[in-house]
Order: C-alpha cells, then structure tokens, then sequence
C-alpha cells in the first residue's frame, strides 16, 4: 500500500470521527430541548356540589305573624318584605286589628316577630260582650300616656323623649309585641334609667 494510500485512510478515519462526535453531540442537546418536555397540567377546579348549592342562599327570611291577622303563623318571605307584606301573608288585618299601631313600611328581618295589635279589651270582659273603651283616643289614660297604643306625636311628648325615641318605642313594641312593663322601655336604644326616671311616672300600660 502507498503512502498516499495510507493518508487518505486517515485522513477519512478522522472526518469519520468527527461526524460522529457532532452527531452525539447533537443528540444530546436535542434531547435536554425544555420545549420537548411535555407538562400535563392540573384539571381545573370548578368548586363542589355544595358550593353551588349556597350560592344561591340567604334569599329568603323567616318571620312570624301573630295578632289581630286573619291566620297567624309562620311564614317565608323574600329578603327585603315589609311588615305590610307579612300581613298581607298572613291574610290580612282581622277586625279587630287596630292598623294605625304598626308600621307597615318596616323592613322585615329573619326571625322577626310581627305582632298587630288589637283593640284594648278590658280584662274579665266575656266574649261577645260589647266593649266600652275607657281610655281616650290615641293612647291616653287617666293624663298617663299608653306605650303600647300611643302614637308618635303622644310618646313625643313625654320629658326627655323626641321624634326619634318615639318611633324606636314603636319599632321595638312592632317587632317584639306589647310592653309588659313600662321599665321594659330601658330596652329601647337611647333610653336609660336616668331617661326613664324623667317621664316614669306619666306612663301606663
């Protein structure tokens, strides 16, 4: 064999080698590629059963009805009624109910009691019996104003008590029914013993 024969073989070896050497070289980068990688990604959370179930809540409020209406009891209502519409719920004012004592435009709330008031009845008076009422119109009795029948200009003018005091009197006694004593008035916000104490004796029951 020549010597120019021995050289190409050589020559060819080494371009042999060197292919191969870029090749795996190559290769390797190829595969370490972060584009090739494949991510499966995380199912996409679409809340429970429960959650979409209480989406939905708090729509309706609980209250009950009682007094002079024609059926009495409890009823569901839409957030954001009226104590008008209780009554209407609830069949209606009886004949008895005395309307002008409640505030129909009271926003209601749930669990609330709306309690219509009736006419006075005297105690002992047999059913069927004709009535004859002994305080005056509006809520006074003997000069003593009646909390739980008098109207906002009557409760205005007790020492110590204003427009604004009058009308929580007749929210509370609205939506917690008739005073059964007249220190249950401290329950009225605003109104403390120091308050009480100025017009205590010119209330009545």
């Amino acid at each position: 064999m020549g010597i120019l024969q021995k050289k190409l073989i050589i020559v060819i070896g080494l371009a042999c080698g060197i292919l191969a050497c870029s090749f795996h070289s190559y290769w390797q980068k190829s595969a370490a590629r972060p584009d090739e990688i494949i991510v499966t990604p995380p199912p996409a959370y679409s809340g429970s059963n429960s959650e979409a179930a209480d989406s939905g809540a708090g729509d309706d409020i609980i209250v009950y009805v009682s007094g002079g209406v024609n059926k009495p009891g409890v009823y569901k209502l839409a957030t954001g009624s009226r104590v008008v519409d209780a009554v209407t719920m609830a069949g209606g004012f009886a004949a008895d109910a005395d309307a002008a004592r409640i505030n129909l435009a009271l926003r209601l709330k749930d669990e609330m009691q709306v309690n219509v008031p009736c006419t006075t009845i005297a105690a002992g008076t047999a059913k069927g019996t004709p009535v004859t009422a002994t305080a005056s119109a509006g809520g006074s009795d003997n000069g003593k104003i009646n909390i739980n029948t008098a109207s906002n200009a009557e409760l205005d003018k007790l020492p110590g008590i204003g427009p604004a005091l009058a009308e929580r009197i007749i929210d509370y006694r609205t939506t917690n029914g008739p005073f059964q004593d007249t220190v249950d008035l401290k329950k009225v916000p605003g109104i403390g013993e120091a308050k009480y104490n100025q017009f205590k004796d010119k209330i009545s029951l």
